[in-house]
C-alpha cells in the first residue's frame, strides 16, 4: 500500500507546534530578513524584498495562532500570541535602527505601497492562508510556502512601522501598521477554518455554545478588522480613475506642452503639473481650467509649475530633468540614429521635447501635425515662444529648430509666433 504524502491530523498538529518554539537559529533568521527588508524599502527594490519575505519566520506563530484556537489549546494559542508579538516588535525596532543609521531617509514607493492596505490585501492573505495550510500538509518540501510568504509579505510592513516611528510619519506607521493586522488576521481566521474543516481534534472539552462564541468572535473579528480596507478601496478606485482622467486631460487638452511630471491630489482636489517652458497665464490659463469639466474633473483646481525656475519642484523631478538635459545635449544626432526607424509621430515628438529642453523658460508650447498631400506623409511644427524673447533668441531657436528637421527623414515645416 502506498504512503500518504499528506500528514495526518496528529502530524499536522505536531509540526506547527513545533515550528512556533523560540530558538535563537530563528532569531539570526529574523535578523537577517529585517535588514533585507529594509536595504530593500531603502533602495526601492522590489527583488530584494521578495528575498526577505522568503526567509522571514513570521509565517509559523501566525498559522500557530490559528491552529491553537481552532483546537481549544490555550498554551499553543498563548505561546504562538507571544512570538508573534515578540518577533514583531523586534522587527520594527530593528528596523528603525536600521533607518536611523541609513543615509537615504525618503519614502519609497515600496514604502508608500505598505501604508494603504484595500480589501484586496485581506483577499490575498485568506488566499494565502488557505495555501500555506495546504503546504503544512504536504510531507514533501514543495513551493507553497515560499509563495504565501511573498504573496501575503508579513516582514516589510514591520519594517515600514519601524521607518516611520524613525522618521515620526505618524500615517505610514498606522497604514503599515494595519496591513500587518490585515494580514496576521485573515491568514490567522483561514487556518482557523481549515483546522475546523479538517476536523483536527479539540485539546479540551469544549460544549456547542463555546464553538459557537468562538466562530461568532471569529467573524466579528473579520469584519471589523475588514471595514476599513472596503474604504480605502473605495478610495484607491476613485483615485484611480482620477488620475486616469488627469492622463486624458494632460494628453489631450495640454498635447502642446511638455508636461514633466503630474499629481492628482484628491483630498484637497488639486491637479498639479510640472512642465518645461513657460507657463500659460490669464485667458490661456482660464480656458485650461474650464477644459477640466470635459475631463470629469470639474471640482479640481489646476496649479502649473513652471521646472525651469520654480524652487516648489521637488528634487526628484529636478533629478529627472537633468538627466534628460545631459541625456540629449546632441539633439541632432539622437535625431539622426532614430531616422530610420522613427515614425514620423516619433520625430516630431523628439524635436518638441528638445526644444523644451533646450529654450525651457523661453517656448511656451509646441504644437505638432500630421499632414498628407499627394499620399506623401509630411509634418508640421508651430512653436510659441515668450513676448519677451529677444530676436537674436528667436534666431537661435530657429536654427535649432532647423538643424532638427534637416537631420530626420521627413519634410516637416515650421513656424514660430510670439504668445500673447
Amino acid at each position: 500500500m502506498a504512503k500518504s504524502s499528506v500528514l495526518s491530523n496528529e502530524e499536522l498538529y505536531e509540526k506547527i507546534s513545533a515550528s512556533i518554539n523560540i530558538k535563537k537559529e530563528n532569531f539570526v533568521i529574523l535578523i537577517c530578513a529585517i535588514f533585507i527588508a529594509s536595504i530593500g524599502l531603502n533602495m526601492n527594490s522590489q527583488p530584494i524584498l521578495i528575498g526577505a519575505m522568503l526567509i522571514s519566520p513570521l509565517m509559523a506563530p501566525v498559522q500557530g495562532l490559528g491552529l491553537g484556537l481552532g483546537v481549544f489549546d490555550s498554551r499553543l494559542t498563548i505561546q504562538a500570541l507571544r512570538l508573534l508579538v515578540l518577533e514583531a516588535l523586534f522587527a520594527i525596532v530593528t528596523a528603525m535602527l536600521y533607518f536611523w543609521f541609513s543615509p537615504l531617509t525618503y519614502a519609497s514607493s515600496e514604502i508608500l505601497a505598505r501604508t494603504e492596505p484595500t480589501i484586496w490585501d485581506a483577499l490575498i492573505a485568506i488566499l494565502g492562508g488557505t495555501a500555506g495550510m495546504i503546504g503544512a500538509r504536504q510531507k514533501e518540501a514543495n513551493n507553497i510556502v515560499p509563495g504565501v510568504a511573498i504573496a501575503t509579505a508579513l516582514m516589510p510592513p514591520l519594517c515600514v512601522m519601524g521607518y516611520g516611528i524613525y522618521t515620526q510619519a505618524w500615517s505610514i506607521f498606522l497604514g503599515a501598521g494595519y496591513l500587518f493586522l490585515v494580514n496576521v488576521a485573515f491568514i490567522m481566521i483561514t487556518t482557523f477554518i481549515v483546522v475546523r474543516v479538517l476536523h483536527l481534534n479539540f485539546r479540551m472539552q469544549v460544549d456547542t455554545t463555546k464553538q459557537r462564541r468562538r466562530h461568532y468572535m471569529m467573524i466579528g473579528a473579520a469584519v471589523l478588522i475588514a471595514i476599513p480596507s472596503f474604504i480605502s478601496a473605495g478610495t484607491l478606485i476613485q483615485t484611480e480613475m482620477s488620475q486616469q482622467r488627469a492622463k486624458r486631460f494632460v494628453a489631450e487638452a495640454m498635447a502642446d506642452y511638455y508636461i514633466l511630471n503630474q499629481n492628482i491630489d484628491g483630498k484637497r482636489h488639486q491637479l498639479t503639473l510640472d512642465l518645461l517652458g513657460t507657463k500659460p497665464a490669464g485667458a490661456e490659463l482660464e480656458d485650461l481650467a474650464k477644459k477640466l469639466s470635459d475631463y470629469h474633473l470639474e471640482d479640481y483646481q489646476l496649479v502649473i509649475n513652471q521646472v525651469a525656475n520654480n524652487e516648489t519642484v521637488n528634487m526628484q523631478d529636478i533629478d529627472r530633468y537633468i538627466d534628460q538635459k545631459l541625456q540629449n545635449q546632441n539633439a541632432a544626432k539622437v535625431v539622426t540614429n532614430q531616422a530610420e526607424s522613427a515614425s514620423l509621430t516619433e520625430t516630431l515628438s523628439e524635436i518638441k521635447r528638445q526644444l523644451f529642453l533646450d529654450y525651457a523658460t523661453q517656448v511656451i508650447k509646441v504644437k505638432t501635425d500630421r499632414l498628407t498631400t499627394n499620399k506623401i506623409e509630411t509634418g508640421q511644427i508651430i512653436v510659441t515662444i515668450a513676448s519677451d524673447v529677444t530676436k537674436e533668441q528667436q534666431e537661435q531657436i530657429q536654427a535649432t529648430l532647423d538643424k532638427l528637421i534637416a537631420n530626420s527623414d521627413y519634410a516637416i515645416k515650421s513656424v514660430i509666433k510670439k504668445g500673447k
